[in-house]
This record gives structure tokens, C-alpha cells and sequence, in this order.
């Protein structure tokens, strides 16, 4: 397998805060984590639940990756526990961050193989050859999130072991990248390098200028 190109970045919208966060871990050459949490904006501190939650999960999912027992899969499931339960924890000594919440999804590639997690409605999407695919279901229903960690953890999809095909080109999103639409997406995702694939994703959401425009993270992982 070639290495790993990856990048992120985010635009804050029409929003008054930037609520989401991102992150990007690399292991290796052919080997990454990366991550994006989107903050509940209907409920307090949505920027410090995304930031805490990306942070905790690199450091939860980077030690159990370093004492090598069990599987990714389950790196990943535990990690996102772990997190759940930091920010609970955080929530119950500091009164300002009560009933804070987040979305994550992570995704971690190791050479021909990767393995996803996903709470919440951010996307998780895989352009392979010219066909544009939502690898992660949402946990959402009638307007509202049905799962999200730091307040209601009802549910957690992992998915494991998968393969990677050379070219395959993935996406990780918050629900701000809804400006553009699938043919959109796939057009600037499938061009370029990971930086200017984020680069030109993230203009056209700030071109599209759409009414109370949500924050918008995008992070792109190219094999």
C-alpha cells in the first residue's frame, strides 16, 4: 500500500461558536486515526464536549492500540465508553457543562484494512472509483439525535475489518457539509490531494451561503 495522505480543516458558518472538532493521528506511513466531533448546539458547551471528546478518544484509543491486546474494533468500542464517560464525569463536577453532548465519528486505517466508529449523525463517507458511498448509519430521528456521547448513549456502530482498495477516498463530516450535495462532494473529494480536497469542500460550503449555515468539518484520508 502507498502512505496514507490525510488533512482537515473546518468553517464556522453563520454559527456565533465553532462547535466541532477534528483530529488526525498517524501511527505510521500506512496507518491513521482520524476523527470528527460535531458539539450539540441545542445544548451547553457543544465546543468543549466535541474538543474533550476527540481528545480523550485519541489518548483512550492511542493506549490501548499501544498495549497491542484485543483488536481495533475493539480499541475503537472502548475508546468511545471511555469518552462517554470523561464527559460525564466532566459534566458532574462543573455545573456550565451539565447535559453537554457531542457526535464522533473515527476512523482508523492500518495498510490494507480499516475500522470506524460512529455515534450521531456525522458522516462517514468512502468515494471508491467515481461511486460516492455513506459508510456509517445516523442516529437520528424526527429532527433530534437518537445516540450522542456525554448525554445519551443509547447506541454505537463499529465497524470492523474492512478492506481497502488503492484509490479509495474517505470522508469524515459533520452535518454542515449537507450544503453540497452528493455529486458535489464526490467532484472535489475525487480531485487532488487531501488538503486541497478539504480545501475545496470547504469553499463551496462558504460559497453556497446558505441561511444559518452550520459549522462545517471535513477530514479526508486518501489510500
Amino acid at each position: 500500500m502507498s502512505p496514507l495522505a490525510a488533512g482537515g480543516g473546518q468553517v464556522q458558518g453563520t454559527r456565533k461558536r465553532q462547535e466541532d472538532a477534528w483530529g488526525l493521528e498517524r501511527y505510521g506511513e500506512s496507518e491513521v486515526l482520524a476523527l470528527v466531533a460535531d458539539g450539540l448546539g441545542g445544548h451547553p458547551a457543544g465546543d468543549v464536549a466535541s474538543r474533550e471528546a476527540v481528545r480523550e478518544f485519541v489518548e483512550q484509543f492511542g493506549a490501548r492500540r499501544a498495549r497491542g491486546t484485543a483488536t481495533p474494533r475493539q480499541w475503537l468500542q472502548d475508546a468511545t465508553l471511555a469518552t462517554h464517560g470523561a464527559l460525564l464525569g466532566m459534566a458532574r463536577t462543573q455545573r456550565r457543562l451539565r447535559e453537554m453532548a457531542t457526535t464522533l465519528v473515527a476512523l482508523y486505517v492500518r495498510g490494507a484494512e480499516f475500522w470506524a466508529v460512529s455515534v450521531g449523525d456525522s458522516y462517514l463517507l468512502l468515494l471508491r472509483g467515481d461511486r460516492l458511498v455513506r459508510l456509517n448509519e445516523l442516529h437520528a430521528e424526527a429532527g433530534g439525535l437518537t445516540s450522542c456521547l456525554g448525554f445519551n448513549l443509547a447506541r454505537v456502530d463499529v465497524a470492523d475489518a474492512l478492506a481497502v482498495q488503492p484509490g479509495d477516498r474517505f470522508l469524515l463530516a459533520s452535518d454542515g457539509i449537507l450544503a453540497l450535495d452528493d455529486d458535489e462532494i464526490a467532484g472535489f473529494l475525487g480531485e487532488g490531494d487531501a488538503a486541497a480536497a478539504v480545501g475545496a469542500l470547504l469553499a463551496a460550503v462558504e460559497q453556497a451561503d446558505l441561511p444559518g449555515q452550520d459549522n462545517a468539518t471535513a477530514v479526508a484520508v486518501l489510500a
